[in-house]
């Protein structure tokens, strides 16, 4: 009698033939999903853009209607702003004109930018405002402002200005920055790209002159 023998598996050659098929999908799966990456970051891109030209349209006007009072300061630090100046009010019979206390900051955490106000007597008493996102997708943040140092009789561009409180009370307010300058960062292709701002703040053009202060 024949005896019939069975085979059970595969043979290298069928494994092989498997293994560089499996391969070439993967390859092709995972050009794909680079590819769908690339193509939303370009997207997303034109929308970060739009938000920090509404970040500096919302700064600008803020800072432009900014004024020096004791009770609320202006302090400014690297990645925060915070001054009085001219807010919208809500109340029940609809929204007024009245002064208040603006910050914006950046969270690195959230990479967004920041806007909180409040009313004068939230602010006096230091409460926080309310706060809600105006821009994300940012990178970095970064103020720098031009101020006039009495001692030196000369202007210069810091990254600080009273960022601190005095501990023993109210301290007189110093003269408000002459400009602040806005650098905001945004992720574009693996790298980042800087958009730049310089507002003038009017309140602060009664500071002395170089000038004057050297004929004097």
């Amino acid at each position: 009698m024949k005896k019939i023998s069975s085979r059970i598996g595969f043979t290298l050659v069928e494994l092989l033939l498997v293994a560089a098929m499996l391969a070439a999908v993967g390859m092709a799966v995972y050009g794909a999903f680079v590819r769908g990456i690339s193509i939303w970051q370009r997207v997303s891109q034109p929308a970060n853009t739009e938000n920090v030209g509404v970040f500096f349209k919302n700064i600008s006007y803020d800072l432009r209607n900014s004024f020096k009072m004791a009770s609320l300061k202006f302090h400014g630090e690297e990645a925060r702003i915070s001054f009085p100046t001219r807010i919208e009010h809500h109340q029940n019979e609809g929204a007024e004109d009245s002064i208040g206390l603006v910050t914006y900051s950046f969270k690195r955490r959230d990479k967004a930018l920041y806007k909180s106000q409040a009313d004068y007597s939230t602010a006096y008493l230091k409460k926080p405002g309310d706060e809600r996102m105006i821009a994300d997708g940012i990178s970095s943040l970064q103020f720098e402002y031009y101020v006039y140092d009495a001692e030196r009789k000369k202007y210069s561009w810091v990254t600080n200005w009273q960022d601190r409180d005095s501990s023993f009370g109210v301290e007189v307010e110093k003269n408000l920055p002459l400009i602040v300058d806005i650098e905001v960062g945004v992720p574009s292709d693996g790298k980042e790209q800087i958009f730049k701002k310089s507002v003038f703040i009017p309140s602060a053009c009664c500071w002395p002159f170089i000038d004057d202060e050297e004929n004097e």
